[in-house]
């Protein structure tokens, strides 16, 4: 074992933190989910990247997307996401230009297209399909 450590030594350590409820990977998953819904407002499909690049596995993933899904939904963030972006212009007052980089801009932070079509076909969205 690296740096001599037993390695029997070493998972006797992690069951007596565990048992003691000092390492628990749901816990900190949900807390991650949470963190990255409201502080960050990214969608769900970032969420599970930024749980994956933490190495949380899929299963605590997707419970604690769902979890944090429960305490503040995608399409809700969604829509703060958007009020903050725009800075109180409207979709109308945009070029098409702008509101293809807003969409870009909304995919990137992980929402769902199905999500961002139905937020940008509100009115002064897009009209063509994009």
């Amino acid at each position: 074992m690296a740096r001599g450590f037993d390695a029997e030594k070493i998972e006797e350590a992690v069951r007596g933190l565990e048992a003691r409820e000092l390492v628990d990977d749901s816990r900190y998953a949900q807390r991650l989910a949470f963190s990255f819904s409201r502080d960050k407002l990214l969608g769900p499909q970032r969420i599970s990247q930024k749980l994956w690049q933490k190495g949380i596995p899929a299963d605590l993933a997707q419970a604690a997307i769902e979890k944090a899904e429960e305490d503040w939904a995608a399409g809700e963030r969604l829509q703060e996401l958007l009020k903050k972006k725009l800075k109180g212009r409207l979709l109308q007052e945009m070029s098409l230009d702008e509101k293809k980089k807003l969409a870009a801009f909304l995919l990137r932070r992980g929402f769902l297209r199905e999500d961002v079509a139905d937020v940008m076909k509100a009115p002064g969205g897009f009209t063509e399909t994009w």
